[in-house]
C-alpha cells in the first residue's frame, strides 16, 4: 500500500494529481490510497492522525504562498515525509529560490537525508519524481533498518567501554544517514565536543541519559588530561592512569581519593545513566576542580 496526500484547493488539480500518480505508479503499486486537504489547516489535521509515502502540496491556497509558508513546520514534524511541491503561477525557479534558505539550513543540519523533496510546475511531467519517491520509501526502509542494526552494535561496545569501536560504528550510521541524531549526539560526545554546562542542559531539559553521559565523557577526558599532565602520558583505560599516578608517588592521598570519586561518579554517569542525580553532577564536578587545582 502507498499513501498520498494531496493538499490543493481545486478539486480538477486534485483530480489530475491522482491521474498521474497512478500513470506513473501503476505498474508497481496496485494499491494507492489517497487522502485529500482542501486547506493546510486540513492537511496538518490528516498529517497528524495518518500516515503518509507522499504529500503533494500546492503553493496557493485561499492566501498566496499559504502552502510555501507552512513547509517549515511540514520539515519540521514529519522529517521523513516525502515531499513534492506543485507550484501553479510560480515558475520554478521562483519557488526553489524562495525555499532555498530553509532547505539549505536543514541540509546543514542533516535533516534532509530521510526524505525527497523536489518542486514541480503543475505542467511538468511528474513521473520522474512520483518515481522517485516512491522508490526512496523502500530505500527509506532499507535504511532504517540497517540504522537499527547499527546502532545496537554501538550499544554493545559501549556496554564494554570499547568507545572507539563504537565511534567507527557511529560514524558508519553516519555515512548511510547523515545527520541521524543519536549517532551525531553520541560522535559530539566522544570526540570532547563537551563540557558540564551542556551535560546539565540536557538534564534539566528531561534528557537525563544524555546529559548523564555528556558529564561521563566529560569527566573521562579530565581525568586523562590530568594524568598526562602529572606522568607525561596517559592510557586507555582510567584504572591504569590511577594505577601509574599511585605508583609514581606524585599525587597526594587526597588527590588519588578525589581522582577515585571523580572516576566512580564517571563509571555512574556512564553505565548507569538513569541513575544519576542533579546532586552526583554537582558533587562530580566539585570533586573534578578540586583535583585539577593546583597545590
Amino acid at each position: 500500500m502507498y499513501r498520498v496526500l494531496i493538499a490543493d484547493d481545486d478539486y480538477e488539480d486534485r483530480e489530475l494529481l491522482k491521474m498521474e500518480i497512478q500513470r506513473a505508479l501503476g505498474k508497481d503499486d496496485e494499491d494507492i490510497r489517497f487522502f485529500e486537504a482542501v486547506s493546510v489547516n486540513q492537511a496538518r489535521e490528516l498529517l497528524s492522525t495518518h500516515f503518509f509515502d507522499l504529500m503533494t502540496l500546492d503553493i496557493e491556497f485561499d492566501k498566496m504562498n499559504e502552502g510555501l509558508d507552512a513547509l517549515p513546520d511540514f520539515f519540521e514534524n514529519y522529517p521523513t515525509l516525502n515531499i513534492i511541491i506543485i507550484s501553479g503561477k510560480l515558475n520554478k525557479s521562483e519557488v526553489t529560490e524562495q525555499l532555498f534558505r530553509f532547505t539549505r539550513d536543514n541540509v546543514l543540519k542533516g535533516m534532509r537525508w530521510a526524505r525527497h523533496f523536489d518542486v514541480l510546475d503543475k505542467k511538468d511531467d511528474k513521473t520522474s519524481a512520483l518515481q522517485h519517491a516512491y522508490s526512496f520509501v523502500f530505500k527509506q526502509k532499507d535504511v532504517s533498518d540497517k540504522v537499527r542494526e547499527l546502532l545496537l552494535l554501538a550499544e554493545s561496545h559501549l556496554e564494554k567501554d570499547e568507545l572507539a569501536e563504537c565511534l567507527d560504528v557511529y560514524q558508519k550510521i553516519q555515512n548511510l544517514a547523515p545527520g541521524e541524531t543519536e549517532s551525531s549526539e553520541n560522535i559530539n560526545i566522544f570526540k570532547g565536543g563537551v563540557s558540564p554546562e551542556r551535560a546539565l542542559e540536557y538534564y534539566n531539559k528531561g534528557e537525563k541519559v544524555v546529559g548523564s553521559l555528556i558529564l561521563g565523557h566529560y569527566l573521562e577526558i579530565r581525568l586523562k588530561i590530568f594524568t598526562r599532565r602529572i606522568l607525561g602520558h596517559v592510557y586507555p583505560g582510567l584504572y591504569d592512569c590511577l594505577r601509574d599516578l599511585e605508583r609514581s608517588h606524585r599525587i597526594t592521598r587526597q588527590k588519588k581519593s578525589l581522582f577515585q570519586q571523580v572516576l566512580r561518579f564517571r563509571n555512574k554517569a556512564i553505565h548507569h545513566p538513569t541513575a544519576m542525580s542533579e546532586q552526583d553532577i554537582d558533587m562530580a564536578i566539585k570533586n573534578l576542580s578540586l583535583l585539577e587545582a593546583k597545590a
